[in-house]
């Protein structure tokens, strides 16, 4: 079936309940400056980017890829503290009667500090990293861009389709929000965002309604757990407990909204989050006496 026999069938009955999303990445690494662009021109908060390449991340990655191809010599992680990351190029030899033996060729360090590469030997690989590590240090991936794919979802309260993800339910009143998206997403290489409407009849009632209230139980479990192991053992940081008052008030808002689209009614929902609020404040107030 075509994605436009899809869209046939899925426009089929009343209302518009919201959009059914999934996506392919192709040659989507993309600069930093210019994802910024394209989400601004788009009409994308920028807040809905993923972060910021970070120099740690671009040299670990610069090192994955380098290591790719390369039978003899291995990048093997050396040190990491708050002060350097260091890697060393190891030569392996097979002398053919079972037997290893390992040469350490060069290091390859970056001092967290000033965000600076250096090395003491400079080998091909030691290039090849350094090279990749220029480029990497502004420059998103094509998993970062499903990375900040998936919070914008997230933020417009997306229910995922199945375990592993990748197809998302997406409510009628982020319609515009997520067509924005697809327009951000189609300007990133060769990439698409497709998106089927949904519209409401029993079938589609039924069945988005069973996975968004199964997302919001499993949501609100979730956080029952967390809060019963800080209740055992609170937390240091009184903004780790702050935090949670923002998460029950998200999760309040999903279920009002998926209310109001699908009819579907969490059992004790308010109750049980007013119980957590409250054993939260009781963490607050032992932690200010």
């Amino acid at each position: 079936m075509s994605l436009f026999d899809l869209k046939s069938a899925l426009a089929k009955g009343g209302r518009h309940l919201g959009d059914l999303v999934f996506w392919s990445l192709a040659d989507a690494r993309i600069a930093r400056t210019e994802l910024e662009t394209v989400w601004s021109d788009a009409g994308l908060g920028l807040d809905l980017l993923p972060d910021p390449p970070t120099a740690e991340r671009a040299l670990k990655l610069a090192v994955r890829e380098a290591q790719v191809g390369q039978r003899e010599r291995l990048l093997r992680l050396g040190k990491e503290d708050d002060g350097e990351i260091v890697f060393a190029v190891v030569h392996e030899r097979r002398d053919g009667a079972g037997n290893l033996t390992f040469t350490q060729e060069a290091r390859i360090c970056l001092d967290r500090r000033r965000e600076v590469v250096t090395n003491d030997v400079d080998t091909q690989i030691v290039r090849s990293v350094s090279a990749a590590f220029q480029v990497l240090r502004t420059t998103h991936t094509a998993d970062d861009v499903r990375r900040g794919l998936v919070k914008a979802l997230g933020t417009w309260a997306a229910v995922t389709l199945r375990e592993g993800g990748g197809v998302y339910f997406v409510p009628s009143p982020f319609a515009e929000n997520v067509r924005r998206l697809q327009t951000a997403i189609e300007r990133i290489g060769s990439s698409r965002l497709h998106l089927l409407p949904v519209h409401d009849s029993l079938d589609a009632n039924r069945s988005l309604g069973e996975i968004a209230k199964g997302s919001i139980e499993a949501e609100l479990e979730a956080l029952k757990t967390e809060i019963e192991s800080f209740i055992s053992t609170p937390p240091e940081r009184a903004s780790t407990l702050l935090r949670r008052f923002d998460a029950f008030e998200a999760l309040r808002g999903r279920a009002r909204l998926y209310r109001s689209v699908l009819n579907i009614q969490v059992k004790d929902l308010d109750q049980q989050l007013d119980g957590m609020s409250a054993a939260v404040e009781d963490l607050l107030n032992q932690k200010a006496a």
